[in-house]
């Protein structure tokens, strides 16, 4: 019985008894209003940011980093799209970066977004269009700004194989990163160029504990080794700096292999076992990503026709998506109780094992605010008059 948000023209308002298409047209020069920039509409988000990193309990706070297709190849009013993968693979690609706290995993809020289009790419840090860059080149700026927005704790930038280069990652200095290396990466260890998967057989791994990767729950084991940022093809006018080799392997109860990483890292004091569980909480971008698309905001359905307009509205949704994190990691009796009156409100059904999800509390939360509105915009009287019509044509229990 539940309608297809997806296909709804814009936000279902009801406020002043004003029609659908009002709202649409008022969000949509919101969005092509000049004095609505990017910077604008990123202080709430960057605000919400600035607190949760000063609340977090943790020593560290993480910096996922990853990159997003927005399809829209059947999008044809958007001029601006960008062939990313294949040529059914049109539309814009997002770079996003994710606070993250290191101790409980839990998403803070994001601290930047970039739009690569056709054109060049959109920041939420910057009004202007900024030409195109590599992957790598364009990450790099964003590390730089976000080191630069000097938030409470210090920062730890986790990056997947896109940053598995010697070369760049020399380039970040002393600013703390973690990535994950192919098995077929050379670095120099103890004198000689060796493989990442051959420097993993000469390290004892121990176990750590159990761990959550992916929703579900295995066995961490964890061995270290210093190796040398050099690979075997470079050539260096000076020795090349140290960092640390983190092999991570998780298991399940039979010992099959679910996962294993070669992580490196130039962070230096905490464990090794810290290093590895920090890679684990990087997959809640992939959360927080499917929370914009398919399971939260529909955003390969959105019907603005420029990336500028998309990336507003982006943003937008993303301090909305922020605000339903930290309900969800909020454990008091109060925010339980409400967690439960909106899932019971989105409809979704969820698992008894996992009975509150983030895609349930946005869906149940919008369902709450038009509910909201109803009572803000009609009497008592006229919602019963309503009652009283809509039973003399679907059942005398409405």
């Amino acid at each position: 019985m539940t309608v297809n948000s997806s296909n709804a023209p814009g936000v279902k308002s009801l406020r002043h008894h004003t029609q659908s298409w009002a709202s649409t047209q008022a969000t949509w020069r919101f969005y092509h209003n000049e004095d609505v920039t990017f910077p604008m509409l990123s202080g709430p988000m960057l605000g919400l940011a600035r607190s949760g990193v000063k609340e977090s309990q943790s020593r560290y706070v993480l910096m996922a980093h990853d990159w997003c297709h927005i399809n829209f190849a059947k999008h044809h009013s958007k001029l601006d799209k960008t062939k990313m993968s294949h040529a059914l693979d049109v539309g814009y690609e997002l770079q996003a970066s994710l606070l993250v706290d290191a101790n409980t995993g839990a998403p803070i809020a994001p601290a930047g977004l970039n739009l690569l289009t056709s054109n060049g790419i959109y920041q939420c840090r910057s009004q202007e269009l900024q030409p195109k860059q590599s992957h790598l080149d364009s990450l790099f700026d964003s590390i730089h700004w976000q080191e630069q927005l000097h938030l409470d704790k210090p920062l730890v930038h986790v990056v997947d194989r896109e940053a598995d280069s010697a070369k760049d990652l020399r380039r970040l200095g002393s600013v703390h990163w973690l990535t994950r290396t192919k098995k077929g990466s050379t670095f120099r260890h103890e004198g000689q160029f060796k493989t990442a998967e051959i420097i993993s057989r000469t390290i004892s791994s121990d176990l750590k504990g159990v761990i959550s990767l992916r929703g579900k729950e295995g066995y961490l084991f964890v061995g270290e080794t210093t190796v040398e940022l050099h690979r075997k093809s470079e050539k260096l006018a000076s020795a090349a700096p140290t960092c640390r080799f983190v092999m991570s392997l998780v298991t399940d109860d039979e010992g099959k292999e679910l996962a294993r990483w070669y992580l490196l890292s130039n962070v230096l004091d905490v464990d090794a076992t810290e290093i590895a569980t920090w890679y684990c909480h990087r997959w809640n971008i992939e959360s927080w990503f499917k929370l914009l698309k398919s399971d939260g905001h529909q955003l390969e359905k959105w019907q603005q026709t420029t990336a500028e307009s998309i990336l507003k509205r982006l943003i937008t949704a993303s301090v909305a998506t922020t605000l339903i994190f930290k309900l969800y990691s909020d454990s008091s009796d109060e925010a339980n109780e409400f967690k439960g009156f909106l899932v019971k409100l989105s409809g979704r059904l969820t698992k008894r094992t996992k009975p509150v999800t983030q895609p349930s509390l946005l869906a149940g939360l919008w369902v709450f605010l038009q509910m909201c509105e109803v009572l803000d915009t009609y009497t008592i009287d006229e919602i019963n008059t309503m009652r009283q019509i809509a039973s003399s044509f679907f059942a005398q229990s409405v």
